[in-house]
Formats: structure tokens, C-alpha cells, sequence
């Protein structure tokens, strides 16, 4: 229990406090050995609000931080609970569907990123084939003949769809 002078709070604090809301008032408390924001009630004793202290539960003298932590508490000075819940639904929506956006962004890198991993995965899935060719396709035309072979033909002057030409 603090023994000795009571300190004071500051007189602009005071007028801060009051100003915000009348029915307020700032005690020291011997047993808490801080001060304490309190509020007077019909009967009994008063109501604490709020007990200034710093971040380590040590004293201090109460300033603008407390009356910014009364003003962010009390509900009826931002349009009241309705008008509360209603922006907590509103900050829920948006976060949601900033979720689903970085989601979808997401999925959309890896695919670009892994387009041969997926064409693997498509593959198992239909059961076409164990794995990809090693090797390079060549693809035939409708003689049955390879692209090498036509500019063969051509740049030797030959018709390559002749069969005895390219025979001979």
C-alpha cells in the first residue's frame, strides 16, 4: 500500500476528462498505488473504468493515450452498436473476399509456374501413358512423308510426292 503524499493528476488532463464526459473522475488509488479513471454511480461506491498504467504495470501520470482508450471503448460515440456491428460485418466481407482474390492470384502463379507438372498430372489422370516422350516427335503429313524429307526432295529438285522420284 503507497504511504505518503497522494500526487495529483494534471489540471489539463482533468478538463480533457471532464469535457469528454462529465460524470468521469481521476483518484489515486493508495492500494493500486496508480491512479484510476472512475465513474460516480446512483449508490455504492464508483464505478472503475479505467487504471493507468504503463506498458509493465508501473505508474504513471494518466495524458492523451487515456482519453483515446475511453473514446476507442465507448460505443455510443461511433453511432452505437448497430452502427459498430455493422462495420465489423462490413471489415469481414472485405477481408473475405481480399482472401479469395489472393487465393485466386495464387493459383493462377502456380499454374503458370508448374504447366509441366499439370500436364503430367492430366496425363496419369486420363491414363495416357506412364510419361512424356523422351525424345522428339516427328510428325508425318498425309504421305506419310517427314518435313526433312520434303525439303530433301525439293532441294534436290524432286517432287517429293512422285513415288517412283523419290523411288528412283
Amino acid at each position: 500500500m503507497y504511504q505518503g503524499v497522494t500526487p495529483a493528476p494534471d489540471r489539463t488532463f482533468v478538463k480533457d476528462l471532464r469535457e469528454f464526459d462529465p460524470q468521469l473522475r481521476v483518484t489515486f488509488s493508495r492500494p493500486l498505488e496508480k491512479f484510476v479513471i472512475s465513474k460516480k454511480r446512483a449508490f455504492g461506491s464508483d464505478f472503475v473504468v479505467l487504471v493507468v498504467a504503463t506498458d509493465d504495470n508501473e505508474f504513471r501520470q494518466p495524458d492523451q493515450r487515456d482519453i483515446r482508450a475511453l473514446y476507442d471503448g465507448d460505443l455510443w460515440r461511433h453511432g452505437g452498436v448497430g452502427a459498430r456491428i455493422r462495420r465489423g460485418e462490413e471489415h469481414m466481407q472485405n477481408y473475405r473476399e481480399r482472401e479469395d482474390h489472393e487465393i485466386d492470384e495464387e493459383t493462377r502463379a502456380r499454374t503458370r509456374d508448374s504447366k509441366i507438372q499439370l500436364s503430367n498430372t492430366y496425363r496419369k489422370t486420363f491414363n495416357e501413358g506412364s510419361k512424356s516422350p523422351e525424345f522428339r516427335r516427328v510428325d508425318l503429313n498425309q504421305k506419310g512423308l517427314t518435313v526433312e524429307q520434303i525439303r530433301a526432295a525439293r532441294a534436290a529438285g524432286r517432287d517429293p510426292w512422285n513415288q517412283e522420284a523419290t523411288a528412283a
